[in-house]
């Protein structure tokens, strides 16, 4: 007897696996009748009918949506696959505007319309062709939908059928605008859901920002494009301007001109300088790339390169170019950039034919006539070859004399302002050495009593912007009957005040320290000017907040009042330097804070 080897067979080993391979296939064998059941009296065309399938059971897996694909003995519906083969009953027909037809992908009316993952769009268009032409039924290419997209929409169409057919979807930032679209234009919700509130918020940020800026603008989705403007608006500081070099002239005004912008007016004019350099040189190179199309074409092709061109690549108008550089945006250019925006603001004739002080070429001009700009210009014309300024050696010879005449006006009123900053200095140096006399004969005239209990209470101030009012506060025991600038309360007849004779702006002033009270238990010290012929007081500084005796003193933390200019920094130190040994309130004259 010839023996056959059973390894050869691929036969059971053993009864339990007889068994088992037994079970496995009267189960599939059962699945397959229950499924035949469920579908039998169901025709293609019935969309009813499809969406009131009860499926078994044990395709729970499969109505979710992917797990089911392993699923042993199951069939599996796949778009890729040949239409005939996978008995596609619906065409997509996709168009994205580039003229060349649509591009048809064959799917399933199970999968779009009752699967998992849905189309709510997709089952619209289905109830509208049944109730309006389909009479009869026929499986074969059924139904036709026409739907038009972006390009770039239309790119992702296979990624997003494959999320429709049970695959796992893999969001990025490049993918994450076009699917979020395409969830929204076929009504998948949770799609949208997953991409738009978990997704997003946690990818967009400024370094991201850019390209969903530009993604979403070629989509046509607005909202999501100017969310993306805003996050760059608000770091616009710290934007890497590299990143936005494949913005549009129409995105760069838009982030320019946005409320949220976040940059100072000469930065940002560095900034957009740069960026407008990296436009020209895109522009140059895809003109170079499409002058080598053209004469690889034939003249029919050539028309469409062309309009594909104009759609492709926003070419910067002088419009552009006006808001772009707008007064209101960037009242001040920064005088390095000043020549660069001079001379490329020659190929805007519009814009630069302006006039009036806000005009781009008056800012140019008058950010040339900064000391920056006129050591560089005169460093160069001194020595050409060792400082060279190819910027402006290129200009035309009336550019050149405008830019010399901004140097030297520039040039006087750097020396005016510097003669006049110089007599203002003389100024304040007599203010300061007529206060300094007029302290040390009031501080020598108060100490020279012979008695120690007469001593009289003195606090220094030092570090203020108010260079007379540094120095020794001699106490004085007075009552100052006025309310504070900011409306405290009255200060009460013998109030524990230090006063400093001095001279301020050629005039003389006494300044006053005094206490306030702010509510039931708090103080706050004042530091105040007086002129010599009123009573009036004016105050300068004050004092952080405390609990307490009004005769403490804090000494830090004061600030300037309000929002007065040309009195900075506030005092940096106030404190006591001497104090009678016998008063009632001496106790502590100082606190600090």
């Amino acid at each position: 007897m010839q023996y056959i080897n059973k390894t050869m067979l691929n036969l059971p080993t053993s009864v339990e696996e007889i068994t088992e391979e037994t079970k496995r296939a009267f189960k599939a064998f059962d699945l397959q009748k229950k499924l035949e059941q469920a579908t039998l009296a169901v025709s293609c065309s019935d969309l009813s009918a499809i969406q009131a399938i009860q499926l078994p059971s044990e395709c729970t897996d499969f109505k979710e949506g992917c797990k089911g694909r392993d699923m042993e003995g199951a069939v599996t519906l796949d778009w890729r696959v040949d239409p005939f083969t996978s008995m596609s009953d619906l065409t997509l027909l996709v168009y994205d505007g580039s003229g060349s037809g649509g591009v048809p992908y064959y799917v399933h009316t199970l999968t779009l319309v009752h699967g998992g993952r849905k189309s709510g769009f997709v089952a619209e268009q289905m109830k509208l062709q049944q109730s309006g032409k389909r009479s009869h039924n026929n499986c074969a290419g059924d139904y036709k939908i026409e739907i038009y997209v972006p390009p770039l929409a239309a790119k992702h169409i296979p990624e997003f059928l494959d999320y429709v057919y049970g695959r796992e979807l893999k969001i990025t930032t490049s993918n994450a605008p076009p699917l979020r679209y395409l969830a929204n234009r076929f009504d998948l919700r949770d799609l949208y859901k997953d991409i738009s509130t978990k997704f997003i918020p946690v990818d967009l940020e400024i370094g991201t920002a850019p390209m969903y800026c530009t993604l979403a603008d070629q989509l046509k989705d607005f909202e999501l494009r100017d969310r993306a403007i805003k996050v760059m608006a608000e770091r616009m500081d710290k934007l890497n301007i590299n990143s936005v070099k494949n913005l549009s002239p129409r995105l760069m005004r838009s982030l320019v001109q946005c409320e949220k912008l976040e940059c100072s007016s000469e930065e940002l004019s560095e900034k957009v300088a740069i960026w407008l350099r990296l436009h020209r040189e895109l522009e140059q190179a895809r003109d170079e790339a499409l002058k080598g199309d053209y004469n690889g074409m034939d003249e029919s092709r050539n028309a469409s390169a062309s309009s594909m061109r104009k759609d492709d690549n926003e070419t910067m108008t002088d419009e552009d170019f006006y808001w772009i550089t707008h007064v209101q945006f960037m009242p001040k250019i920064a005088p390095s950039e000043a020549l660069f925006y001079f001379k490329f603001g020659s190929q805007y004739p519009q814009v630069m034919n302006e006039v009036g002080s806000g005009s781009l070429k008056s800012r140019c001009l008058a950010a040339f006539s900064g000391k920056w700009a006129v050591d560089k210009l005169a460093a160069h014309v001194e020595n050409k070859d060792a400082k060279p300024f190819d910027l402006y050696e290129n200009l035309d010879l009336e550019s050149k004399v405008e830019l010399l005449e901004a140097s030297l006006v520039g040039a006087k009123k750097m020396l005016t302002e510097k003669d006049e900053a110089s007599k203002q200095q003389d100024v304040k140096d007599k203010d300061a050495k007529r206060s300094d006399e007029i302290m040390y004969k009031t501080n020598y005239e108060s100490s020279s009593s012979s008695s120690p209990a007469d001593k009289i209470m003195k606090v220094v101030v030092m570090g203020c912007g108010v260079q007379p009012a540094n120095g020794i506060y001699i106490y004085k025991e007075s009552g100052i009957d006025e309310r504070t600038s900011s409306g405290g309360n009255l200060i009460n007849n013998n109030t524990i005040v230090y006063e400093k004779e001095a001279i301020w702006n050629q005039k003389r002033v006494t300044f006053v320290l005094y206490p306030t009270t702010a509510g039931q238990y708090y103080s706050q010290h004042k530091l105040a000017i007086r002129q010599s012929n009123s009573q009036q007081t004016k105050t300068l500084y004050n004092s952080p907040t405390v609990m307490g005796l009004s005769g403490v003193i804090p000494e830090l933390a004061w600030e300037v009042e309000g929002e007065m200019e040309g009195i900075h920094p506030p005092p940096q130190f106030v404190g006591k330097i001497e104090q009678p040994p016998a008063k009632s309130w001496n106790k502590s004259l100082t606190h600090s804070v």
